[in-house]
């Protein structure tokens, strides 16, 4: 009987121990996944086509981090003019498009060129030719719209601090470098009224960050790659109509984020989905159809992909 007494009370201990066990182990995951909001996505920087020769062997890397419901952007690069200024811009477009990178990403769409509603960094490179910036907004880049950042000669760029736009919101920025105003001077119009010629700055390098913003450039959806996103803000696809290719025989996939519902709808396929506002949906069916196919904002009529669809 005193045996079979012990016998309970091992047992007893070893469940308890093994409760521990499993407690610790759960907090520990918890622990360790807690900062995968916040993992940065980079970028190689590159000399654009037509780079000035100065500037042709530009490399070195930009990156960028959402934390805490806030953006920051930094930059470290080599092969520069050296004791030069510059510039950099975040755009929504990929690289490879004919206008590397695409407009200037806004955080209001159509709002004003300047910080807070854009993001731009103003460095100077050493005379080795070597430069670093870093900025932060206080706001969060939605995921998928942060296609790239540029670099520009500082030429006809103008410096002045982080504008406010009444909200009290500033950027914080190192004391190495300034947010500027980016005005576009190229536009004429109301408001603007003729500028100088030399005032546009000219792009220098491109660092691509998220392929989902590609805009006009093409994206393929092979195995093992992402599935492509297209991000709609303000009843337009951001970065411009995005081009999804794929093989006859294999799955169409892509996805589909909007800050407001709506309904997706993909021509001769004849295939529609809602997505509700501030979601993503996904769509996934067989290229049984070869050809070029619409998909549009069916209730604004506005084409946000191309598919292409090859033998």
């Amino acid at each position: 009987m005193k045996d079979a007494k012990k016998l309970v009370v091992a047992l007893l201990v070893l469940v308890a121990a093994a409760a521990i066990t499993a407690c610790g182990s759960s907090d520990s995951s918890t622990t360790d996944t807690s900062g995968e909001e916040n993992v940065p996505v980079s970028g190689q920087f590159a000399p654009v086509a037509d780079a000035p020769a100065g500037d042709s062997k530009v490399d070195g890397e930009a990156e960028l981090t959402r934390a805490d419901g806030g953006t920051t952007v930094s930059l470290s690069v080599t092969g520069l003019e050296p004791k030069t200024e510059y510039v950099a811009h975040l755009h929504t477009g990929g690289c490879d498009q004919a206008d590397p990178g695409g407009p200037h990403f806004q955080f209001k769409k159509g709002g004003s060129e300047e910080p807070p509603n854009e993001i731009h960094l103003e460095f100077s490179s050493n005379a080795a030719g070597e430069g670093e910036a870093e900025a932060s907004s206080k706001r969060e880049v939605p995921i998928g719209e942060a296609g790239s950042v540029v670099i520009h000669s500082a030429e006809g760029e103008s410096h002045h601090e982080a504008a406010t736009e009444g909200s009290g919101e500033a950027e914080t920025v190192m004391a190495s470098l300034f947010v500027h105003e980016g005005v576009d001077h190229s536009k004429e119009g109301p408001g603007h009224g003729a500028q100088p010629e030399h005032a546009h700055s000219e792009k220098i390098a491109c660092a691509e960050l998220e392929g989902a913003a590609a805009g006009e450039g093409e994206a393929t959806a092979g195995a093992g790659e992402d599935v492509p996103t297209i991000v709609v803000r303000d009843g337009e696809p951001v970065g411009g109509i995005q081009t999804l290719e794929f093989s006859a025989g294999e799955e169409i996939r892509f996805r589909v984020s909007s800050d407001a519902a709506e309904e997706i709808h993909v021509h001769g396929y004849d295939i529609a989905k809602d997505v509700p506002a501030g979601g993503t949906i996904e769509f996934d069916f067989p290229a049984e159809l070869e050809g070029i196919y619409e998909a549009e904002l069916e209730g604004l009529g506005v084409q946000i992909a191309e598919l292409r669809i090859n033998p």
